[in-house]
C-alpha cells in the first residue's frame, strides 16, 4: 500500500487517535524487534489500518501501555499488547515492500531502479524471514503481483487492472478468520485496496504518460495537459471513488467489530476522501490542504 489509507485526526476524539497511534507505534516496534531498525523505515499507515483492522475483528483482548519511543525518549506512546496481529501485519510490510522492490527493479524509472538496486539486498534477507513466518501472506502477494504483471500486458480496464491488489487485500485481511466474518473482512479488504488503486492510477497518470508505463486511464485520457479533459477527469474519478467507497463503508457496516469502530470509520471514510482529494486537486485546482470549520 501507497500511504493513502490513514486517518483524518481533526475528525478523531482524542483517546481514538492515541489509540490508533498506538497502533502505529506498536507496529513500528514489531518491525524492530522481529527484523532491524531499517524495517522500521518501510512502515506506513496503510498497515497500521491493517492492524488496527484485525485487531477490531479479533476476539483476544486489546490492552495498551505506555512506553518510551526509543527514538525519542521525551515522548510517550500506547502500545498495543496484541503480539499475534501486529506480527502478522510486520510481516506483510516485509512482504510488500520486498516485491514493490522487485518491481521497480524490472519497471521503474532510473530514479526507482538505483534506489531499489541498494535496497535489495537487505530487503531479500528480511524477505526470506517474513516468508518463512507467513507463507500464506507471501503466496497470496506473489500470486497477486504476477497476475498484475499479466494484466498490465493486455492494457485493459479499470475493473480487471484493480482487482490482483484488491483481492491480495482482501485475502490478507480474511487470514485466520472464518464464517460470515472471513466474508466481510475479505469485502472490506477488497473494496479499500480498489480505492487505493483508483487513487494511486490518478496519481502516476500524467507520469505513466511520459513514461509509458501502464495506467488503465490512459486510453481515454492521454490528453490529460487539457484543461477540460483534467477537470473531467477528476470528475470521473471521483465518481468511481464514491461507488468503490460506498460498498467499502457497507462492507464495514457488516464486520463483527469488539473495538475500534469509530477509527475504522474515520480512515475509510474521512482519511481516504482526503487522500483522494489531495490527488485530484493538481487537476482541479482545489486546495484541499486547509480545512475550514464553522461553529455555531
Amino acid at each position: 500500500m501507497l500511504g493513502y489509507v490513514k486517518a483524518f485526526k481533526p475528525e478523531m476524539k482524542i483517546k481514538d487517535y492515541e489509540l490508533y497511534r498506538g497502533i502505529y507505534c506498536s507496529l513500528c516496534r514489531a518491525l524492530g524487534r522481529l527484523y532491524s531498525p531499517v524495517a522500521q523505515l518501510f512502515l506506513s499507515y496503510d498497515f497500521a489500518f491493517a492492524a488496527v483492522l484485525r485487531l477490531a475483528a479479533g476476539e483476544s483482548s486489546c490492552n495498551f501501555t505506555q512506553k518510551r519511543c526509543p527514538y525519542n525518549p521525551a515522548k510517550k506512546c500506547m502500545i498495543c499488547g496484541s503480539q499475534k496481529e501486529l506480527d502478522f501485519c510486520a510481516h506483510a510490510v516485509i512482504i510488500t515492500v520486498y516485491y514493490k522492490i522487485k518491481d521497480n527493479l524490472h519497471d521503474g524509472g532510473f530514479k526507482n531502479k538505483l534506489l531499489a538496486a541498494l535496497i535489495y539486498p537487505v530487503a531479500k534477507l528480511m524477505y526470506k524471514k517474513a516468508a518463512r513466518l507467513a507463507p500464506d501472506i507471501d503466496k497470496i502477494i506473489g500470486e497477486s503481483m504476477a497476475m498484475q504483471a499479466e494484466i498490465e500486458k493486455k492494457n485493459t480496464c479499470l475493473d480487471e487492472a484493480a482487482h490482483p491488489s484488491a483481492d491480495a487485500l482482501g485475502k490478507i485481511m480474511a487470514l485466520g478468520f472464518d464464517g460470515e466474518r472471513s466474508k466481510s473482512l475479505y469485502r472490506l479488504g477488497y473494496m479499500t485496496g480498489r480505492l487505493v488503486y483508483i487513487i494511486d492510477a490518478a496519481d502516476d497518470l500524467e507520469d505513466d504518460i511520459k513514461n509509458g508505463s501502464f495506467n488503465s486511464f490512459k486510453a481515454e485520457y492521454s490528453d490529460i495537459k487539457n484543461e477540460t479533459v483534467r477537470k473531467a477527469f477528476a470528475e470521473r474519478v471521483m465518481e468511481i471513488f464514491n461507488l468503490t467507497q460506498s460498498s467499502a463503508l457497507d462492507a464495514l457496516d457488516s464486520v463483527e467489530k469488539k473495538r475500534f469502530e469509530d477509527i475504522l470509520e474515520n480512515i475509510v471514510l474521512d482519511g481516504l476522501t482526503l487522500s483522494a482529494e489531495k490527488v485530484l486537486c493538481k487537476y482541479t485546482g482545489k486546495n484541499t490542504e486547509e480545512k475550514t470549520y464553522t461553529v455555531e
